[in-house]
């Protein structure tokens, strides 16, 4: 199950990070790392990008990048 699997208002678990590159470094340093909870905070009009959150900081992923975020409810 991925971010993309969640609807606005949901939160769970990151169980793994399957970015490489720049995308994961710059994801970490954010601190979407395992074991932090992600909340779903909404949707762009056709979904191509999500909004999330992850402690105090959010970020608007595209859809490439959010499928490779793995969670558990």
């Amino acid at each position: 199950m991925t971010v993309l699997d969640l609807t606005a208002g949901e939160s769970a678990e990151i169980v793994k990070v399957g970015a490489s590159g720049g995308a994961a470094e710059r994801l970490f340093s954010l601190g979407f790392t395992r074991g932090r909870y992600v909340t779903v905070l909404g949707w762009s009009i056709l979904k191509s990008s999500v909004l999330l959150q992850c402690g105090s900081v959010r970020l608007a992923a595209r859809r490439t990048i959010a499928q490779k975020i793995e969670v558990r409810k």
